[in-house]
């Protein structure tokens, strides 16, 4: 096979998702150990679980708010500019988790600005596939690309642990969890470097959909992303500040950044209705997004409490269960290129991506049952948690393949970044609620049996949502 631009863009897109998960992950192994050692703010709380989970929440109320703008913004200013934008701001965001994290809402504050920067890699990169690779290849483009939010779980788990363990040895128990952000933050610049380097500039053609007209420009797209940042940023920060002050509960703020990020797609729609009202009121691209909830629901407990699950019940350290709970990240190797192919070859034959997809959410959710009934029963076995872990992932990870090209499918050439950042917006309320409710009902039942049932429900109802689809069926 001959090596073509695309298959560059293929690698690496796949580099960023990789440093950007494993920036964004890290607090999986580190709140962990916090958890287990009362660290800090840990010390004292009667939810700890839930705190985690908020964590994990706020930084993905900033990576949601971003992602309808971040499109939009790439489909009028160009793609490479908010990509590299995105990677270093990641690593700036991790950095700034390092120095303020010792306090609760600094920490907070750090995440949320970690979230806003990485919030507009998505629709950029999902887009840049698009319109770089054979529509016969799509479905194996988006696969291979998003692999490497898989070896980035498997990072963050791994290379997480080992720079936790390190910066303990070097800095103590209470501020060694504070050395992996800043190692982190290296590797995060480097990749931004080399982005820069290998992918070329937008081609200088016009994309328009009615007023939306394209231009290509660094200076405009930093502008244009600064100003929504600053703004979620503030929305962002008062919530959770109201939060604390008021001390109405972590379940409670994460329906508070709900309502929020609810108000934001309102205002989208109100205001800019006429330039993208295609990718927000197409029946099909709705069933799309509203199908993809679950999954981002079901990726952020496996990412953010798989480590704690296998910890509990292999009664096993954080090094051994992270290690353990690193095979759902490798399985996106296996997951997302083989349902991309799979995928193609039923749209090749003129049956659509649809049933690729449906075969995909319904195996992840066979096994998301078959944990919850092995940890039922008391299994403690690291290798069949492992086992059942990594079978979820293959399929999980496989569904996005479909999802990613079922989009592309569906939405106009001119606003296929657009109709990303809506697919993560919407999918996004998964993320934001899982961590946090998954954590609380661990806190108030004992054990992860409740969030692993109420995961599994979630599925099957994204599986009914991507059953109503109407795809044409022809082949390319």
């Amino acid at each position: 096979m001959k090596w073509k631009y695309y298959h560059t863009v293929w690698l690496m897109l796949l580099i960023g998702w990789f440093i950007a998960y494993v920036d964004r992950n890290l607090m999986s192994p580190i709140v962990t150990y916090m958890i287990q050692n009362k660290i800090s703010f840990f010390g004292n709380v009667t939810s700890p679980h839930a705190m985690g989970g908020m964590l994990s929440t706020l930084f993905f109320a900033g990576y949601m708010a971003m992602q309808f703008p971040a499109g939009y913004i790439g489909d009028r200013f160009g793609r490479k500019p908010i990509l590299i934008l995105s990677i270093v701001w990641a690593a700036v965001g991790t950095v700034l988790t390092g120095i303020f994290g010792k306090t609760m809402m600094g920490l907070i504050a750090a995440r949320v600005v970690t979230g806003l920067g990485e919030g507009c890699y998505y629709s950029n990169d999902r887009a840049l596939i698009s319109e770089t690779t054979p529509k016969d290849k799509l479905g194996v483009g988006m696969g291979i690309s998003f692999a490497g939010l898989g070896l980035g779980l498997v990072g963050a788990a791994i290379g997480g642990a080992w720079a936790l363990n390190l910066g303990i040895k070097w800095w103590g128990p209470e501020e060694g969890w504070l050395f992996p952000f800043y190692f982190w933050a290296i590797p995060t610049l480097l990749v931004a470097l080399l982005m820069w380097y290998l992918i070329k500039p937008d081609n200088q053609r016009e994309r328009s959909q009615g007023e939306l007209e394209f231009q290509y420009s660094y200076s405009k797209s930093m502008a244009s992303i600064m100003k929504y940042a600053l703004v979620f940023f503030i929305l962002i920060m008062i919530v959770a500040y109201a939060g604390a002050v008021l001390n109405v509960g972590d379940v409670w703020v994460s329906v508070m950044i709900l309502i929020l990020a609810l108000g934001i797609m309102f205002y989208i729609m109100t205001s800019l209705g006429k330039q993208v009202g295609p990718v927000f009121f197409n029946k099909n691209l709705q069933l799309v997004y509203w199908g993809a909830l679950p999954t981002l629901w079901s990726l952020w407990f496996y990412s953010y409490w798989a480590i704690k699950v296998i910890q509990d019940a292999a009664k096993t350290g954080i090094s051994t269960a992270g290690t353990t709970a690193a095979m759902f990240g490798l399985a996106a190797l296996i997951g997302l290129p083989l349902m991309g192919k799979i995928a193609d070859s039923f749209y090749k034959r003129g049956h659509g991506r649809k049933p690729a997809l449906l075969l995909a959410m319904g195996l992840h959710a066979l096994f998301i049952f078959a944990l919850a009934y092995y940890l039922y029963i008391g299994g403690q076995s690291l290798l069949i948690l492992g086992s059942l872990v990594f079978a979820a992932g293959v399929f999980l990870f496989g569904t996005w393949s479909v999802s990613f090209a079922l989009t592309t499918d569906f939405a106009p050439a001119a606003l296929v970044a657009s109709a990303f950042g809506v697919w993560n917006l919407i999918a996004e309320i998964g993320a934001i609620l899982s961590p946090v409710v998954s954590g609380a009902l661990r806190d108030a039942t004992g054990d992860w049996i409740a969030p692993l049932v109420l995961n599994g429900v979630l599925m099957l109802a994204g599986f009914v949502c991507i059953q109503l689809i109407k795809e044409p069926k022809k082949s390319v």
